[in-house]
């Protein structure tokens, strides 16, 4: 099984907590993981401001979810099959497509701790005629994990360098990292938000998609009573490894107080609650990394990267210096799992004092 396997094209796809779209990318392993190509396709926009609606709103009826998990699966199956056709991909070369599909609810704490995942697979091996594998959020969970982030053992296997303690972090809606300590242990947590706040601020007040290039946060003025509010929330203090959503930090988070200031000042104010947030993370770490390699549409934000890079006294490293293309790098993830899981290879969930446990699943 393995040498046909070696032989295939694994395809990851996912829709991260920005929920503006899916991501899908092919590729292959063999002693190196290799992107052979990555495409990212817009939702159509009524089923993005559902999902947004759903999300922002954190109100789902029965019959809302399965309909958006049905829209959202056709989503991802005419996305998949545009991509396959756009680069010419023979469908029998694929091993396997590995599915994150949309966060709608993520709830890793309580008596029945869950993630909601959005996007049937069954719709998806129907329409594309590929085997689909999933749900890794919830095996994660199972383990005594979180569910997010997921990609730390990717992480190592990607950048892991002997003797070079290394920060991974990824600015999506929500922000993470992943900490490699140059031997053969790692581990990720959540960080807070990334873009969530400021894109929901700038399509609910500003009619933009988001701050492109911090244009409008940079002529800003920090509204220091609202910053120390948000980070009075109990998350932040919680200790490594967590994970959040936009069940905390959508709308609703951002206090009325700092909706009333200029919109300027608003995303000063959420820009800065960003890049504290993953100050205060990479400052908790034991030893301090020494690089830093950042992936994910927040790395798009100057304005961001350079606030981070004050907080942290240390200059930020693109992952397109490894090679890596910076937006690719989660739906790769997938298509890796999705590989793991057709070998029968554990899931493994670590977190900052060891492991918490392995799950070997077949499809």
């Amino acid at each position: 099984m393995r040498r046909s396997l070696d032989k295939k094209i694994f395809i990851g796809t996912m829709s991260g907590t920005s929920h503006d779209g899916i991501d899908i990318c092919s590729l292959k392993v063999t002693n190196q993981i290799s992107l052979l190509k990555f495409s990212s396709f817009k939702y159509p926009r009524q089923l993005r401001e559902d999902i947004s609606r759903a999300i922002q709103r954190q109100e789902l009826s029965l019959n809302m979810y399965f309909d958006l998990n049905k829209r959202i699966g056709y989503a991802f199956s005419k996305s998949i099959e545009k991509f396959l056709t756009q680069n010419k991909i023979n469908k029998k070369s694929i091993g396997a497509i590995g599915l994150s599909g949309q966060t709608l609810f993520h709830q890793p704490k309580g008596r029945y701790p869950f993630s909601m995942q959005a996007g049937d697979p069954r719709i998806i091996a129907k329409e594309c005629g590929v085997d689909v594998i999933g749900d890794f959020r919830n095996d994660h969970i199972k383990l005594g994990g979180e569910g997010a982030p997921l990609v730390p053992e990717f992480h190592q296997k990607l950048f892991a360098k002997k003797n070079v303690p290394l920060v991974i972090l990824n600015i999506g809606g929500i922000s993470n990292f992943t900490y490699l300590d140059g031997k053969n242990d790692f581990y990720g947590s959540d960080c807070g938000p990334g873009n969530a706040l400021m894109d929901i601020y700038c399509q609910n007040f500003l009619n933009l998609p988001f701050d492109r290039n911090g244009k409008h946060a940079k002529n800003g003025v920090i509204h220091f009573p609202s910053l120390n509010q948000m980070l009075g929330h109990p998350f932040f203090n919680r200790r490594h490894p967590k994970s959040t959503g936009k069940e905390i930090f959508n709308i609703r988070f951002i206090p009325k107080q700092l909706l009333k200031k200029s919109p300027q000042d608003v995303l000063a104010t959420l820009t800065e609650l960003t890049a504290v947030c993953i100050a205060k993370s990479l400052h908790s770490l034991k030893q301090l990394p020494q690089q830093v390699i950042v992936c994910g549409g927040g790395l798009r934000n100057n304005f961001l990267v350079r606030s981070i890079e004050t907080h942290i006294n240390m200059s930020l490293t693109s992952s397109d210096q490894y090679g890596v293309n910076p937006q690719a790098i989660e739906a790769m993830a997938f298509g890796w799992m999705a590989r793991q899981r057709m070998y029968k290879n554990p899931l493994i969930v670590k977190k900052n004092k060891g492991l918490l446990g392995t799950l070997t699943k077949a499809i």
